[in-house]
């Protein structure tokens, strides 16, 4: 199956000329106050002390941590008579209420490998919501992977896959059905994923906001059906002396433990006992990023070149000399445009640190806003002084969520900038000025603004801030010259920011040239971890009923106990309720009702009943047959005497 192909992602985009309309709308630019600094300055001198702490530790040659090959699953030996359990699923069950979402894909590998297989994946919506494994059926035989991603190996031919994700606090994801063909060719097999019931439609919801498309069909704005298809194998030299410092990667054998004299490079063998864990924690985030890309419309390649910009995928990579934080880099000011354009946002940190929240967030006093900004900023960073290595990593996937809408907002920012009219300068001449009005009037020179130099401001306006981009804009806007990444670049005042942004920009082009795809060498080589011992698990043999329930209403008026002609009662609701809290409601045609129980469970509870009349009829549903419930009302007694 071909991945990262944009014919067959159906993205949805609000399609308008590429012309922009304005009017004046005048964008409030207020000072933001001063960085909160509660909440913060505790987790700093805790980050700092216990960052040197580690560095110096795993420094000394006793250094003896493990590090995992990517992509792989370590699983302990096979299991004896004493082993621990595999995990009990209960299919009978019905799902349990949850905000919780559990994902689970299947992946094929390209080109021509030895032996022929397929990577199941999975993971939940809530990263710090315990463990995630994975169970179906591959044709008929059983398998689970107690964890993800795990490899099951295939005969040639086809193979049907029915499959679905689990977790240990009782969340089921939805089922997965795909085909998979195993062909021989020459040099070994080629997998193919015929088909699979997948399927997202995705929302460019920066392009809706501009109401600009992306005419040029580029690639590096793509939305992808999978996580794995943003999946990279890029060197990143910091990241890689993050893992030697803390000692994740353990290069001990190494001249001076793999990195330079001055701690702040990899040498070119610690560079190598990094790779493995380098690949696999560049990619830990792609499913987060996937979401973002889902629910909030952020291109996927453009959120995780921004994670590797601003951090190389190290959660702790703190500036505090900045106040900026986390895989992101955000500071408060960043914080802020989000919380202005967030209300849910605003609401979710308020309650954390005011007891008032009924007043929106531009009506607060600004130290205040500064609270709820510390508080934001402070959930975005993962240095965890008692978490291993230091990091908390659940934290740092979560805050991926945080930095997509971050993002989002900033597009929205950009909107407005661009939207915002412009008073010319009063000492030009009177035609001039008249000519700038009325250019300006209608939002400036915003014709040749392409898709391209919108992604471009709105990563100046993440990076450097909004105010020192609306000067540029204006800028240009007061020139008469057309609002192009070229004429708004020359004018940024701020201190690299074009720099940033063109540095952004070359990263994004080159995305799909570090695309990754496990090889057929990587998966032999960890094959005798990887690979889950597929012992089908016990499951009890699920039955589904064809039983129907008849339910007939009638007036017994010859008090004979039979119904007869012109007795029956028409429209009468009926309520069928069962013990898995199922309802269903019908009104009675000639004085029947049929309930078709096809589907449902035999032997759960059902109750038959008239809403208000307090009659009913409780039973086990049968396996097949007809269940007759009858209620008979008596014709009420006549009086004899006249009063």
């Amino acid at each position: 199956m071909e991945t990262g192909n944009k014919s067959i992602i159906q993205t949805v985009k609000k399609m308008r000329p590429n012309k922009r309309h304005s009017s004046f709308i005048t964008l409030l630019i207020v000072a933001v106050g001063l960085p909160a600094l509660i909440g913060i300055l505790a987790v700093q001198a805790k980050a700092n002390a216990y960052q040197l702490e580690t560095v110096i530790s795993n420094l000394q040659p006793a250094s003896t941590s493990t590090w995992t090959p990517t992509f792989t699953q370590t699983n302990p030996a096979p299991p004896s008579a004493t082993s621990t359990s595999l995990p009990v699923i209960d299919l009978t069950a019905p799902p349990i209420a949850s905000s919780l979402t559990l994902y689970a894909f299947i992946q094929a590998p390209t080109g021509t490998v030895a032996r022929p297989y397929v990577i199941l994946t999975a993971f939940a919506s809530i990263p710090r919501s315990g463990s995630v494994f994975i169970s179906g059926l591959a044709d008929s035989q059983e398998f689970i992977c107690t964890a993800t991603p795990c490899v099951i190996y295939l005969q040639p031919g086809s193979t049907r896959f029915v499959f679905r994700a689990y977790s240990d606090t009782g969340e089921t994801g939805d089922e997965v059905i795909a085909s998979v063909r195993v062909s021989q060719v020459e040099n070994g097999y080629l997998v193919t994923i015929e088909s699979v019931s997948q399927f997202t439609v995705f929302t460019d919801s920066c392009s809706l906001t501009w109401g600009v498309d992306n005419e040029e069909n580029v690639t590096w704005d793509d939305f992808v059906q999978f996580p794995y298809q943003i999946n990279t194998r890029k060197t990143l030299h910091y990241l890689a002396t993050q893992l030697l410092l803390t000692g994740i990667v353990d290069a001990s054998d190494c001249p001076a433990g793999g990195l330079s004299i001055g701690l702040d490079w990899p040498t070119g063998c610690g560079l190598e006992r990094a790779t493995s864990k380098m690949i696999e924690w560049q990619n830990q985030y792609d499913d987060y990023i996937w979401l973002v890309s889902r629910d909030d419309g952020i291109p996927p390649k453009i959120l995780k070149t921004l994670l590797e910009v601003e951090s190389q995928f190290w959660p702790g990579n703190q500036r505090f000399y900045l106040d900026e934080y986390g895989l992101g880099q955000v500071n408060q000011l960043g914080m802020d445009v989000l919380l202005r354009r967030d209300p849910a946002l605003y609401q979710k940190f308020c309650a954390t640190v005011l007891s008032d929240c009924t007043r929106p967030y531009l009506s607060l006093e600004p130290a205040q806003q500064a609270m709820i900004r510390g508080a934001v900023v402070s959930s975005m960073d993962a240095v965890c002084p008692t978490c291993p290595n230091g990091l908390d990593l659940n934290e740092a996937k979560e805050s991926v969520l945080l930095i997509g809408k971050l993002l989002e907002a900033n597009c929205q920012q950009v909107e407005a900038i661009l939207s915002q009219a412009i008073i010319p300068d009063p000492d030009v001449d009177a035609a001039t000025a008249t000519a700038a009005v009325a250019t300006l009037a209608a939002g400036g020179n915003t014709g040749n603004t392409t898709y391209e130099d919108l992604w471009r401001f709105t990563l100046s306006s993440y990076h450097n801030g909004s105010s020192c981009l609306q000067d540029a804009v204006q800028a240009v806007k007061r020139a008469r010259l057309p609002i192009t990444w070229e004429n708004v670049s020359q004018e940024l005042t701020c201190r690299g920011g074009a720099d940033y942004v063109d540095g952004f920009m070359s990263n994004l082009f080159s995305f799909d040239l570090y695309l990754y795809e496990p090889s057929d060498a990587d998966i032999l080589i960890t094959q005798a971890t990887i690979v889950p011992t597929r012992t089908p698990a016990p499951t009890p043999t699920v039955f589904i009923s064809s039983a129907q329930v008849r339910v007939q209403v009638f007036m017994d008026r010859n008090a004979n106990n039979l119904p007869e002609e012109g007795e029956w009662i028409d429209a009468m609701t009926v309520q069928l309720t069962t013990s898995t809290n199922d309802q269903i409601t019908q009104r009675t045609q000639n004085g029947i009702a049929i309930f078709d129980m096809s589907g449902f469970t035999p032997g759960i509870g059902i109750t038959v009943s008239l809403p208000g009349l307090y009659r009913s009829e409780s039973f086990e549903l049968p396996e097949q047959g007809e269940v007759t419930v009858t209620f008979m009302f008596e014709q009420p007694p006549l009086p004899t005497v006249l009063p």
